[in-house]
């Protein structure tokens, strides 16, 4: 039987992100290694928001969320994704990135 993030280009790479996740400290601040992990897993919550029809847009007037927020919550809703539940989303996560690439 063929595997099923085989036949998913979003599940693997989140599956890949996953399995390339240091177990790095999160605490006050974000070592260079973790800051490239989370622009790696952005890019992906990204290219899924545009696959995505979201109706009813997106909490955007929340405060942005912390580093360590951030980065539990691209860990979870990532590992979901490669589990094969695509249609998850964390619409704080999206807000939030959506905020902070704006202001690029």
């Amino acid at each position: 039987m063929e595997d099923f993030l085989s036949q998913d280009a979003l599940a693997g790479q989140a599956a890949s992100l996953i399995a390339g996740l240091n177990d790095t400290d999160t605490g006050h601040s974000i070592a260079g290694e973790a800051q490239r992990w989370i622009e790696a897993a952005e890019t992906c919550v990204l290219m899924r928001i545009d696959q995505l029809r979201l109706i009813g847009g997106l909490p955007r007037h929340e405060p942005p969320l912390t580093s360590e927020e951030r980065m539990h919550r691209l860990q979870d809703l990532l590992r979901l994704w490669a589990e094969g539940c695509l249609y998850a989303f964390d619409e704080r996560l999206f807000a939030d990135i959506l905020n902070r690439r704006a202001n690029r």
